[in-house]
């Protein structure tokens, strides 16, 4: 068991100070044989001063004076004798409660008792009032019993704050990380159907290869630079660039188009801010909703992209009709990128609703309230 550092710099001072004055005093008190139970005794109480945080520090320190009430009544005199509050306090602030203040006024009792009707002390001329003593020791137990419990309640009180603290950074800890699961998702799933559809339709369309590579590269440039600004957030980095927000959907719609899915856009009221983050979450779910479509919807497809700004929300409703596989493949609506796109919305205050139409055609509905 080692102790800590602080108490044994503590003990250190203490002894340094206090023991040569005591050793001095119970030399000029009681010489002889005494005197060497005196030395001894406090010599034991500084060296438990090293471990104060424990209750058996406690303990040699109250029977090292109670060595010394057996010796002499003299040994109040003694500096050393302030170590016996010290050790009230520690034991009350960092082991136990309850036997720091019971061991302490029978401590102050005895003292008491035993200062008041010593022969050395009468001969010395001191003889005080016991109860008056008494008290004055009584007070100073209680005093440095009080102190350790508050003392106790600070650390126990700094103890829930770091717990706190710690589960609070564990849980932005694991929030940033599913948010950035999220983002990561949702470029590299828009940008590899993208690319998958345009692969596919170029193997029966040798003539429009240039085009087709052109359409490739220009999704895959694109799904780097979103993932820049997604890893970016990890980074802190400046420079990447605003993440995608409601301005940048032309551009998705497009790339949409060119991968071979026919897409209606529809807009409807006059368009408000949303907030950044609002917005963000705006153009993923228009990304995602596209992106099934494009790898589940099969052949004939066409999609229809609608966004109405009503009064207090914006809604989004983005549909698919006259494919082939999706409702099979994906009509359940459990999958993850459906599943972030619902933590998305919903951490904005905002409902979705994923549903398979009786026709099979798949449809994502979300309402994005304003900002107050």
């Amino acid at each position: 068991m080692t102790p800590r550092r602080a108490d044994v710099l503590l003990a250190l001072v203490a002894g340094v100070t206090l023991f040569p004055l005591s050793l001095t005093v119970a030399v000029l008190s009681a010489p002889g044989v005494r005197a060497v139970l005196l030395a001894g005794a406090c010599l034991a109480a500084h060296a438990a001063v090293a471990y104060r945080r424990r209750t058996w520090a406690f303990l040699v320190v109250a029977a090292a004076f109670a060595v010394q009430v057996a010796v002499t009544g003299l040994f109040l005199v003694l500096p050393s004798s302030a170590l016996f509050p010290l050790a009230v306090y520690s034991c009350a602030a960092h082991a136990r409660r309850h036997p720091p203040l019971v061991v302490g006024l029978a401590g102050a009792g005895t003292a008491a008792a035993r200062f008041a009707t010593d022969s050395s002390v009468a001969a010395a001329g001191l003889g005080p009032d016991p109860w008056l003593l008494l008290a004055l020791l009584a007070a100073v137990v209680v005093a440095a019993w009080g102190l350790g419990l508050y003392r106790r309640t600070q650390l126990a009180h700094l103890d829930l704050l770091r717990g706190r603290a710690g589960e609070a950074a564990a849980r932005a800890t694991a929030e940033e990380r599913a948010r950035i699961a999220r983002e990561m998702h949702d470029v590299v799933a828009h940008a590899l159907a993208v690319i998958v559809a345009q692969a596919r339709g170029g193997r029966f369309a040798p003539a429009r290869a240039a085009e087709i590579l052109a359409t490739i590269e220009e999704t895959g440039r694109a799904a780097l630079t979103d993932m820049r600004a997604a890893v970016g957030a990890l980074r802190a980095t400046p420079g990447d660039g605003p993440p995608p927000g409601l301005t940048g959907l032309p551009d998705l719609v497009a790339r949409t188009r060119d991968a071979g899915l026919p897409v209606e856009e529809i807009v409807r009221g006059t368009p408000r801010p949303l907030g950044p983050g609002a917005d963000l979450v705006a153009y993923r779910v228009v990304q995602e909703a596209l992106t099934n479509t494009l790898k589940h919807a099969g052949a004939g497809a066409r999609s229809t992209l609608r966004l109405e700004w009503t009064d207090d929300a914006l809604r989004i409703t983005a549909g698919d009709a006259g494919g082939t596989a999706f409702a099979t493949t994906c009509g359940d609506g459990t999958g993850n990128g459906l599943a972030g796109m619902r933590e998305r919305v919903t951490a904005l205050g905002g409902t979705l609703d994923v549903r398979t139409e009786e026709e099979g055609g798949f449809v994502v509905e979300a309402r994005l309230p304003y900002p107050a």
